[in-house]
């Protein structure tokens, strides 16, 4: 395959990502805020952490900070556009919830809501935070974990049959996996 020499961030070379939608409770306006984040991944299975970039300029990260708790909901592709309008609207200038009427979960150990829509949901308290250039990795000890029951199967893996995951392909463009796609390469022995 012939390449080229590019800068970074002239290319999407780290996609496609699996997008959540961060939530933060907003007790100034009695309401919450969602945002979608790609930048996101499990840090830690013991104890269980989860991280989010987040950029500083954003009412999202301020909120994360003053409550010191946030939610994760994961949706489907079907949910493309609402987690798009979620990214281009501003929750300091709209109330989110109200404006899309989100049906939201409440938390059963945070008080933050998730997204009812989703099929995976996580509640975390932030336990830690690291400024990364322009955005802050927050940090969070994952709580409590909801899964849609049809979404996995017994070994805990999503059913790729039964959902199709939202991904970030970059570009404002989103794409899902196929599943028949899925591979099970026999094992090579200890890595």
């Amino acid at each position: 395959m012939r390449q080229r020499s590019q800068s970074p961030g002239s290319a999407y070379f780290y996609y496609p990502r699996l997008v959540c939608v961060i939530g933060a409770r907003d007790d100034e306006k009695a309401t919450a805020n969602f945002a979608p984040v790609t930048w996101a991944t499990p840090l830690s299975c013991e104890p269980p952490l989860f991280g989010a970039c987040v950029s500083p300029s954003t009412r999202t990260h301020h909120l994360v900070l003053k409550t010191g708790e946030f939610t994760l909901s994961f949706l489907g592709m079907a949910e493309a556009s609402l987690v798009d309008t979620l990214g281009r609207l501003s929750g300091s200038q709209v109330d989110k919830v109200k404006a899309l009427e989100l049906v939201l979960e409440p938390g059963e150990v945070a008080t933050t809501p998730s997204l009812a829509a989703a099929y995976a949901r996580a509640e975390c308290i932030l336990v830690d935070r690291h400024q990364c250039g322009d955005q802050t990795l927050l940090v969070g000890e994952l709580q409590r974990v909801r899964v849609a029951a049809e979404a996995y199967d017994v070994q805990g893996v999503l059913r790729l049959d039964r959902i199709s995951p939202l991904l970030y392909l970059g570009g404002n463009r989103y794409v899902t996996t196929d599943p028949t796609s899925e591979s099970r390469p026999e094992s090579r022995g200890d890595r």
